[in-house]
């Protein structure tokens, strides 16, 4: 009987997972790519891709599963002000998950990974020198495994690694009509009571609107969902069949992300930012870092995992811990924060610049400590 199967198991074909599997399959390790879903799946998600997080897949080319490039932005305060703002070319792009999902899978394939679909994880035990992992189909062993299960990660619960906080989001795809009412913007709405806002996006042929919130629930989410495509004369373009809600784990302070053999990445590490919902960017992030890690275990650093975890915190936390400050303040003053800050044109260059990877949250909370400091000396 063979030792092992292949020396990493990555569990989940999301972002996260195919990334780290195209990363260490072009290295010459042996991966086996887990998803539970026949690709291509459907994935709830507002499919928003920033400049940034396709800076982390360069340098693969994504353009072929690109829906829309947004060059619009308009933003909605609380009475229901409202600004527009022409975006850089090449800063946001919206996808669908199942394209996206399968594009990035089937490059980690060419690469030289294997893919087991349709199998679903039910057990991962670490042994002295290997991690097993038991499927409906049958047990497979690794010398390394990489948790990339998303909220509800299998991996991320049995090794204790289950981040505590969550956050909400609401995904509904609009009917095609939709899109013929629409100027291809992306439209944010900033309510009061919400602690988040609600969004509409363009892809390719229809659109997607939500609503994202940092509390762990929405007690009236279908009301808030109608309130705001009311409010964007779209209420009748809802088909109720295509809503869905998914939770958003939130790293803290306290978060660990390996232990053993094993470790996690995207949503089962909970590193989705807190001010914006969005999780790509940061999954992608976290499977590059992980990729190298599990490599430079597998060549005899044997401290190599633990390093990822105190990564991670560093350069990731670090970020995460900014961007709740801003959430913070937006969410809970979102009319005064549209009316100081929002729609001025040094708040809106700083953001994307952000988005488009010139600048951090670190660096931008920073400046806003800075600025806040010196406006009140003057008082």
């Amino acid at each position: 009987m063979r030792r092992y199967d292949a020396e990493v198991i990555v569990v989940g074909a999301g972002p996260a997972g195919a990334t780290a599997a195209r990363l260490l399959a072009a290295w010459g390790i042996s991966v086996l790519l887990l998803e539970r879903c026949r690709l291509p799946r459907y994935k709830p998600c507002g499919g928003a891709i920033t400049k940034r997080t396709i800076q982390f897949l360069a340098p693969l080319d994504i353009s072929p599963v690109i829906e829309t490039w947004v060059r619009k932005l308009v933003v909605q305060s609380p009475n229901g002000e409202s600004f527009t703002t022409n975006l850089p070319e090449g800063l946001i792009a919206t996808v669908m998950r199942d394209k996206f999902d399968t594009y990035l899978t089937d490059a980690a394939i060419l690469a030289g990974a294997k893919l087991k679909s349709g199998e679903l994880v039910l057990r991962c035990e670490q042994k002295t020198d290997r991690v097993e992992v038991t499927t409906t189909s049958g047990t497979y062993r690794c010398l390394a495994l990489i948790g990339a299960d998303g909220a509800n990660s299998v991996v991320a619960e049995q090794m204790g690694l289950k981040p505590k906080r969550r956050a909400v989001s609401i995904v509904a795809e609009l009917s095609p009509e939709a899109k013929e009412r629409w100027d291809d913007s992306i439209h944010l709405h900033f309510p009061f009571s919400l602690n988040g806002y609600a969004w509409c996006f363009p892809k390719g042929n229809h659109l997607s609107a939500g609503i994202y919130t940092r509390l762990p629930q929405i007690p009236d989410w279908r009301g808030w969902l109608h309130r705001y495509l009311a409010n964007l004369e779209l209420h009748d373009c809802l088909d109720r069949r295509k809503i869905r809600g998914h939770t958003i784990p939130i790293a803290d302070k306290h978060s660990v992300f390996h232990k053993g053999r094993v470790i996690v990445v995207g949503d089962a590490a909970g590193v989705a930012d807190p001010f914006t919902g969005e999780g790509i960017s940061w999954a992608i992030y976290t499977a590059k870092l992980a990729a190298a890690f599990v490599r430079a275990f597998l060549e005899g650093e044997k401290d190599a995992l633990s390093d990822y975890t105190r990564t991670v915190h560093k350069e990731v936390l670090s970020e995460m811990a900014a961007a709740h400050w801003f959430a913070r303040i937006l969410f809970a003053l979102p009319q005064f924060s549209f009316q100081h800050f929002l729609r001025r044109e040094p708040v809106l260059n700083n953001f994307a610049k952000l988005l488009g990877g010139e600048v951090t949250y670190r660096e931008l909370w920073d400046k806003a400590l800075r600025k806040g400091l010196s406006l009140l000396m003057r008082h």
